[in-house]
């Protein structure tokens, strides 16, 4: 009789154990929905937020090339427009850069 109390209570104990593993793989599982969840919506605003970034990036570096582009442009009229002096100036930064540079490897 005494065995028989404590095989039942050893088969109530085995039953609440399985019970407690199933609980458990279910809330491994739901834990795993939620975080995958999570990652993929932060993988989507990052994503989002670089596209925002690199447009950013582009108009900024069509900007710099636009402005390269009117200097060059100016430079080029100033030259045309004496090219005499320009090309004495060239000759003379010229000259003064050779100096430098020959006077700093002595």
């Amino acid at each position: 009789m005494a065995d028989d109390s404590l095989r039942d209570e050893m088969d109530a104990l085995k039953a609440d154990v399985a019970l407690l593993r199933e609980d458990i793989l279910s809330l491994t599982d739901a834990l795993k929905g939620n975080a995958s969840e999570s990652a993929r919506a932060g993988q989507a605003k990052t994503r989002e937020r670089f596209q925002d970034v690199w447009e950013e990036f582009e108009k900024r570096f069509e900007d710099v090339v636009d402005g390269g582009r009117s200097t060059l442009d100016l430079a080029e009229q100033k030259v045309s427009e004496h090219p005499t002096g320009s090309i004495l100036t060239a000759f003379g930064l010229g000259y003064i850069i050779a100096k430098v540079l020959d006077g700093a490897r002595r």
